[in-house]
């Protein structure tokens, strides 16, 4: 009889391990920033500038794997199963890198931390201070970038960039994307001011 027992509770037991490998989590989905392909600016090319894009700081929340979205004014949704395919400070660069590529018609732009032969002219920081919204509506891009003359370390020109991106869907790929509209309004934003002080 103690013998039955044990059998069955060892069924038992197996039956419930089966049943909970049997839930299985749904698949990840992974993203990517995407850089623009051409712009449509009045700015002239600049094709003999050397620009160096970082480092990037963004706020703890958003460094990690997962996609973070806002639902409210003090509270965020973590979707752990729609992730960057890259780290997320490393996309911000290399997009703005390539943006800025891109608007000013110069091969010559590198990411932070670059090699002592690429050392570029002008480095640009950059503090995002928030980069999130609600998932189908609007996605904010609150960023302070500066502007640093390499050689003298002189800080050449600071700026304030708000920018609102609406996100057309509900698809978090459509989220994504207005992330990444976002970053080509900063990346026209950084131009104009390396335009600025290039040409001064």
């Amino acid at each position: 009889m103690r013998k039955a027992v044990s059998t069955t509770l060892l069924l038992v037991g197996i039956c419930i391990v089966l049943a909970g490998c049997g839930k299985m989590s749904p698949p990840s989905s992974y993203y990517v920033l995407t850089s623009t392909k051409a712009v449509q600016t009045q700015m002239e090319p600049l094709h003999d500038i050397s620009v160096g894009v970082g480092p990037v700081t963004i706020p703890g929340h958003l460094d990690r794997s997962q996609i973070v979205t806002s639902t409210g004014q003090n509270s965020i949704n973590i979707h752990e199963y729609q992730r960057w395919g890259d780290s997320f400070k490393t996309q911000i660069e290399e997009t703005l890198a390539e943006n800025l590529s891109t608007l000013l018609q110069t091969p010559k732009v590198a990411v932070y931390p670059w090699e002592r032969a690429q050392r570029p002219a002008y480095q640009v920081y950059v503090t995002v201070r928030r980069f999130e919204g609600k998932s189908g509506m609007d996605v904010t891009l609150d960023a302070i970038w500066q502007l640093v003359d390499i050689k003298t370390e002189k800080s050449l020109l600071t700026r304030h960039f708000v920018h609102t991106e609406p996100a057309l869907g509900t698809q978090m790929s459509t989220y994504v994307q207005a992330q990444s509209d976002a970053l080509e309004a900063l990346s026209i934003d950084i131009a104009k001011g390396l335009h600025t002080v290039h040409t001064q």
